[in-house]
């Protein structure tokens, strides 16, 4: 993680401009358009990508090319395929492409403290594109300040993919869509099989704890709200229900009710017979998942071993909260040509663009009502064979999994640091959870009220 820089307050200035909209601050583009502004996209831009699904990504962006140049004849798109740590490097260096990918954890970066990225509203505005096609969550998640940076392309949500043949084989079936805690603790219970050594030869689920992604459930689910943007502090420690959320999966493992990793000692022998999900054991009914694209190659996996895979939503809670992810793409804030690339990457909010988009592996879940309810994105399997639904079934409780999408990157370093290694920490006797909850939220806020003070002061 960088070292802390202080962030500076960017004032738009107005342009008063008759030909154009634009004007210079240090080479960044006006995000301002006047009232009697015609957009009239043309010329040529650049799109930086990430194949975050191998080939078929690039598929998906052939595709937005295809629609999009066929709306607007006038503008050629090139493509530019990077790697994803490459990202950031070329930002910084004025490597990068009109158009560039990114993902909501990155949000605050690019458009707030590296300036790197355009705000889109007057474009919208202009365009008249209704936003409100997409849920509250996900265009909060492309916003800085207030304003759109990022469009999203597609996003993803929680769910259980879900190991049939070991449901069956106990005579369990596949969960309701709107099956209970409750419910998913009798599963648990009915799935766990203990050897005569007490160690676990099957058990309910698995859940990985080692990065602070995969315990955004367990923070919220029960009424808790760990982060309090308003008065700049965390709350881990001094909020009863964040503290009962982490509980609620530690006793879920202690039991042998799901397993996670880095478990070492008595526990640890206890669990040695679980292998890692990403291997081929599967000795567990349901494992806990953010990506979309992972139902390809666990799918892969799965029948391989000769076992049928569904996928099931995770259960209600007090609270329901189903962490998931938003990516998307940025203009950049340097861009000779704003109104081909800001119409570009807006053209994925229109229905033609969320169809091109994602009706291909490549793609992902559409982040529009519209999109989501064409059905394109409910791809490899034919309907009636995979539970595509478990994605989409409480849209509206959707929520960032990664804490930068939330606080400051030097609060999200601390808050990912300490949770990655919290749950192993107390399994193995090394630290007890709540006092690891206190120390991270003291250290946090302590460095957030430091990092106040110099914006305050700016």
């Amino acid at each position: 993680m960088k070292k802390l820089v202080k962030i500076t307050i960017f004032a738009v200035l107005v342009c008063l401009g008759v030909s154009l909209f634009a004007c210079n601050n240090e080479g960044y583009t006006n995000p301002q358009l006047p009232e009697d502004y015609v957009v009239d996209p043309r010329g040529k831009i650049k799109v930086s990508m990430w194949l975050r699904s191998g080939p078929e990504s690039e598929i998906a962006l052939d595709n937005w090319i295809k629609a999009y140049t066929e709306h607007y004849p006038n503008v050629k798109v090139r493509t530019d395929i990077i790697e994803w740590a490459q990202f950031p490097v070329q930002v910084a260096a004025g490597d990068i492409g009109d158009v560039y990918y990114t993902a909501d954890c990155d949000v605050y970066n690019y458009s707030g403290r590296y300036r790197s990225a355009m705000a889109l509203d007057s474009y919208i505005e202009n365009m008249n594109i209704d936003i409100q096609q997409m849920y509250t969550a996900v265009y909060d998640l492309g916003c800085y300040n207030g304003l759109l940076y990022m469009v999203p392309s597609d996003i993803t949500q929680s769910v259980f993919y879900t190991n049939v043949t070991m449901l069956k084989a106990e005579g369990l079936e596949k969960p309701s869509m709107d099956w209970t805690w409750d419910d998913f603790r009798d599963y648990c219970a009915r799935l766990r099989k203990v050897n005569s050594d007490g160690t676990y030869e099957q058990v309910g689920a698995y859940f990985e704890s080692n990065y602070a992604c995969g315990l955004t459930f367990w923070l919220g689910s029960w009424g808790g709200k760990w982060y309090d943007t308003v008065n700049k502090k965390v709350h881990f420690s001094s909020d009863e229900n964040v503290v009962r959320g982490i509980f609620e999966l530690i006793d879920l493992v202690d039991k042998g009710y799901a397993s996670t990793q880095n478990l070492v000692g008595e526990i640890g022998a206890k669990h040695a017979n679980l292998e890692d999900p990403q291997s081929f054991g599967f000795k567990y009914g349901l494992h806990y998942g953010i990506l979309y694209q992972d139902r390809i190659e666990l799918k892969k996996e799965y029948d391989i071993l000769g076992l049928e895979m569904d996928v099931c939503t995770l259960p209600k809670t007090p609270v329901i909260s189903i962490p998931g992810e938003a990516f998307g793409y940025m203009v950049y804030s340097k861009t000779k040509n704003p109104d081909a690339a800001a119409t570009f990457a807006l053209f994925l909010l229109t229905l033609e663009g969320q169809k091109a988009f994602n009706n291909v592996i490549g793609g992902g879940i559409p982040c529009t009502r519209e999109g989501i309810a064409s059905g394109v994105w409910r791809i490899p399997y034919p309907e009636g064979t995979f539970n595509y639904d478990a994605f989409l079934v409480y849209p509206e409780a959707f929520c960032a999994c990664w804490s930068e999408c939330y606080v400051p990157p030097e609060i999200s370093k601390i808050i990912n640091e300490s949770l990655m290694v919290l749950v192993a920490n107390h399994l193995n006797n090394k630290k007890d959870y709540k006092d690891a909850l206190r120390e991270l939220e003291q250290t946090a806020n302590e460095k957030w009220e430091t990092i106040y003070e110099e914006v305050a002061a700016l």
